[in-house]
């Protein structure tokens, strides 16, 4: 009796797991992993934006080689995007766009997609995550290893290449003088000390107000 009572128990268990990943799942696909093994792929329902300016409402996993996996609603086939062939895309709450040639010192990536942080004038400020450009551990030089997780600034002008924000002061300040030096306040205080790389959004916005105010022309 003992043990009826015990396997019942336990089938009860079961039965409430199964109940509880089963809305989960129905979102799930598998695919192959490049090795042969099944992995499931977690689709999240979203929009994206192609190049011609129009929006289409689709399931959408971003994959760790930084494609853009997207599934129509009224379809189970499954197109994969490259950075570049998707102008900006909306997952969960976030809206992510394209950098172009953004050079990390390393390598050039020449296009990723980025979780998109502010917009002012002329710039555009991402946050570039390494796990989604294909990198993760792997070391691309002798001594260069990039950190799981590693994440960078980066500014991207309406023109133009984008640019890795440096953490270290002064290629802060030299990489700063180079986009927005012609601001004569802007150059001073940040020559100064008196802004830095936390002061991103200020700087960006300041120099948008700046620009608008001067009628400075996007052209960098």
């Amino acid at each position: 009796m003992a043990v009826f009572i015990k396997y019942t128990r336990w089938f009860a268990v079961l039965l409430c797991t199964v109940a509880y990943l089963k809305p989960n799942l129905a979102q799930a696909q598998y695919t192959s992993n490049g090795a042969g093994l099944p992995r499931i792929v977690n689709y999240h329902d979203g929009a994206y934006q192609l190049p011609d300016g129009t929006w289409q409402m689709g399931q959408l996993y971003l994959e760790t080689s930084g494609q853009l996996r997207v599934r129509p609603l009224e379809s189970k086939a499954t197109t994969v995007y490259q950075p570049g062939q998707v102008s900006a895309f909306v997952l969960k709450s976030d809206t992510f766009g394209t950098v172009r040639n953004v050079n990390m010192s390393y390598r050039r990536i020449p296009a990723a997609f980025a979780l998109q942080l502010y917009r002012y004038g002329q710039y555009t400020a991402f946050k570039l995550d390494h796990r989604y450009i294909g990198e993760g551990d792997h070391t691309f030089g002798s001594n260069t290893v990039v950190p799981a997780g590693a994440m960078d600034l980066v500014l991207q002008p309406i023109i133009g290449d984008a640019v890795r924000v440096p953490t270290a002061r002064g290629a802060f300040t030299r990489t700063m003088l180079t986009l927005i030096g012609d601001c004569p306040e802007l150059a001073a205080q940040i020559t100064k000390g008196k802004l830095g790389r936390q002061h991103m959004r200020q700087i960006v916005q300041t120099y948008a107000r700046w620009q608008q105010a001067n009628l400075q022309p996007a052209t960098k």
